[in-house]
């Protein structure tokens, strides 16, 4: 893979060598929006979360990009409903319904009943505001995994790109209690290249695919560059804090079939900058 000043940046930051990293950075800024947000970042020492800043997600999710990214997401979670006809439905990091919403209106199969988890009061207060849920949990994943009561069920549960902000071995424990009360699990995540933690190959790979998805922010690039991708750059190349576990997608297999879901299918949804997205599909 071939080396570039932005992916040595990336290897001297894993590596704590921030001293190095910023002189790289420094030489950067001008041509590179990571560069820029990574060097803001260092000067200032900030330790933000990549879910900290709502309205930098809010203008990321909502870029040119995932416009395209998410309507084959809904697509996807709207052809699901009608084959499987779940009645009670549970989406797990739903956000402020960006996927979901246009699922439930292009199914010609509603759920009846729409249970949601969604971690931040502010995107689950805009949510709210748009669709009438059954229940909602503002706490995390793993939190409402711990609480779950043997009488609650749901025939289907969903999640699309947020089961990668959890980490592996919390996720896999609520998957694993989540198995008990579903039917079926559906989930959508990117299919990440398979390369070394570590690696000078993993670094590059990153630069590239941070760098993409910056510049296609537009008008955006330093609010998104700044309040979202950074934090969750960081998260990846700062083992101390991490704030992202994406992994391939044989390796989200692996762990589905590890919590006790069976028959687990993969389909490609969508290609996108950063990676493909894929849909596993897993029965209970």
């Amino acid at each position: 893979m071939r080396h570039t000043p932005l992916g040595g940046a990336l290897s001297s930051l894993a590596a704590g060598k921030d001293d190095e990293a910023r002189h790289a950075l420094s030489r950067m800024k001008d041509e590179s929006v990571m560069a820029r947000a990574l060097a803001l970042a260092l000067s200032s020492g900030s330790l933000a979360n990549a879910y900290d800043a709502p309205s930098a997600f809010e203008a990321f999710i909502r870029s040119r990009g995932n416009i395209a990214l998410y309507g084959a997401v809904s697509s996807t979670l709207a052809r699901l409903y009608d084959h499987y006809r779940p009645h009670r439905l549970l989406d797990i990091g739903t956000g402020d319904g960006m996927a979901l919403l246009p699922a439930i209106a292009e199914a010609t199969h509603v759920p009846r009943e729409i249970d949601v988890i969604e971690p931040s009061e502010q995107m689950f207060e805009k949510l709210i505001g748009s669709l009438s849920v059954h229940a909602g949990y503002t706490q995390g994943f793993e939190a409402f995994a711990e609480d779950l009561a043997q009488k609650n069920h749901w025939d289907m549960a969903q999640s699309s790109f947020a089961l990668q902000s959890i980490p592996p071995s919390a996720r896999t424990k609520a998957l694993r209690r989540l198995a008990r009360h579903v039917d079926r699990l559906v989930v959508i995540e990117f299919d990440v290249p398979d390369l070394p933690l570590g690696s000078r190959d993993l670094h590059e790979s990153l630069a590239t695919r941070y760098e993409c998805a910056a510049s296609e922010q537009e008008e955006n690039a330093d609010l998104v560059a700044s309040g979202f991708l950074v934090p969750m750059l960081l998260g990846q190349l700062r083992a101390a804090t991490p704030s992202n576990w994406e992994q391939p997608a044989s390796a989200w297999l692996d762990e589905l079939t590890s919590a006790g879901f069976r028959a687990v299918k993969v389909e490609h949804v969508h290609d996108y900058s950063w990676a493909s997205a894929m849909c596993l599909v897993a029965d209970a």
